[in-house]
């Protein structure tokens, strides 16, 4: 549903004097019609029941067109949820619609412009080649209050808990998001706060939890299958060619990793789509065999955050950072390289598929299409909290799950590790622990 509206033209007084007083006013006013034309036809849409001005909405149309997105897709003034900091250092607001199926992510002006630059190229990629990318539908401003924002499918289509939710660029940024359905709190070392540079013992709960996070993440292990690594890396390594031709850096990878049971895999709308993928389509989320029979490990990946454009203000930031060792802020060609070389590391084949159904003839997912698929819902799990670095070590090399008895302990080559409670939940960030009631 399309929806025109323009502002009503105000009388344009007759100009006076004659010759290049003429011409000029003449020329303000061809211009003036100019503009008036070009916003009438870019207002088309409502957005939360408002009317917004979309920008080359030509080239969106077509992406939500492939994904059966209606136009009116955010008609709704209650669809939209209520917008809140996105947790990144810009501050940007971003909501989730009602049902889970999109994110609202406002623009700072470097994004928009970024995003209007790369619009064209950015839809043919995505239109026509499997990629990792994450999928944008819609550009727009509102003309109420000038903002700017983008529309977003979100990538985890399942609700949690998720056992790792994680935030990784492949250097000294990468960060935990969530683990076992706990969020973790950013609490970043800045140059100001004095405290934190004085050692550890001045770190409070929360930062130990936060550094901890940053610590798992760096060296977090992604496992899938043969054939979906092979998949994943080379989408990897032609989008990263694409983000750096197209003079963009400091993206992300976002991880997302969840268990279910074979039974929940029956009933699971998500899981059996993705099961029925085609050989070489790559369908997330990427499913593979658990640590039991009955484990089914979900994966989803998927690149965001990558409007940034290496402008002046990142140049100089890399000078003041000179200090700083395997920094976010370097160049597009740097960044993309060191991206692809220690995902294609970190990411590990070996685990073994999820077989398929014997007969895909009479498949009920056939047609069914991602931005509209049920939520699923699981239980929170009981989780754990490292207190040394060793600790971290020991939980990626296949620590099994602690044992709660008083204290929060357990062995590792006869010595016992003692557990760090942080607010009101424990937590792990390796992936493998798991409450004994919940194995």
């Amino acid at each position: 549903q399309a929806h025109w509206s323009a502002a009503p033209a105000a009388p344009l007084a007759a100009p006076h004097g004659t010759g290049v007083e003429w011409v000029v006013a003449g020329s303000a006013c061809a211009l003036r019609g100019v503009w008036r034309f070009a916003l009438m036809c870019a207002i088309q849409l409502l957005v939360a029941g408002e009317t917004v001005r979309t920008w080359n909405d030509d080239l969106w149309r077509r992406l939500r067109a492939r994904d059966d997105v209606p136009d009116d897709f955010l008609a709704d003034p209650d669809h939209i949820g209520p917008f809140k900091a996105g947790g990144g250092k810009g501050g940007d607001l971003m909501a989730f619609t009602k049902d889970g199926h999109f994110i609202v992510k406002e623009l700072n002006r470097g994004d928009h412009e970024s995003l209007l630059k790369v619009t064209a190229s950015y839809v043919d990629r995505v239109l026509h080649r499997e990629t990792l990318l994450c999928t944008l539908y819609l550009h727009y401003t509102e003309l109420r209050t000038g903002r700017t924002y983008m529309v977003m499918k979100n990538l985890l289509l399942h609700k949690g808990p998720y056992i790792g939710l994680y935030d990784l660029k492949g250097c000294a940024d990468d960060k935990t998001l969530e683990r076992e359905g706990r969020k973790v709190k950013p609490v970043h070392k800045r140059i100001w706060r004095i405290h934190m540079w004085c050692g550890e013992c001045t770190w409070s709960p929360d930062r130990v939890v936060y550094y901890q996070g940053k610590v798992a993440a760096r060296r977090l292990a992604i496992r899938v299958t043969d054939a979906q690594r092979a998949s994943i890396l080379e989408n990897l390594r032609l989008d990263t060619e694409w983000l750096a031709q197209n003079d963009l850096m400091d993206y992300s990878l976002l991880v997302g990793m969840r268990r279910i049971s074979r039974q929940e895999l029956e009933d699971d709308v998500v899981a059996n789509w993705a099961r029925r993928a085609p050989p070489g389509e790559l369908r997330q989320p990427l499913l593979h065999q658990g640590a039991t029979a009955d484990d089914i490990s979900l994966v989803y990946i998927g690149i965001i955050d990558f409007l940034q454009s290496w402008t002046l203000g990142k140049k100089v930031a890399m000078l003041l950072k000179a200090m700083e060792r395997d920094k976010a802020t370097i160049p597009p060609k740097p960044y993309a390289d060191r991206f692809f070389e220690h995902f294609a590391r970190n990411i590990q084949g070996g685990e073994e598929p999820v077989e398929s159904p014997a007969d895909n003839s009479n498949d009920p997912f056939a047609h069914f299409h991602s931005a509209y698929l049920t939520r699923c819902t699981s239980d929170a799990i009981t989780y754990y909290s490292c207190r040394s670095y060793d600790e971290v070590e020991a939980l990626l090399n296949g620590l099994d799950t602690p044992k709660l008895d008083g204290d929060l302990h357990s062995e590792v080559s006869g010595k016992t590790l003692l557990g760090r409670a942080s607010t009101l939940r424990l937590s792990c960030f390796s992936g493998l622990c798991r409450s004994p009631t919940n194995r």
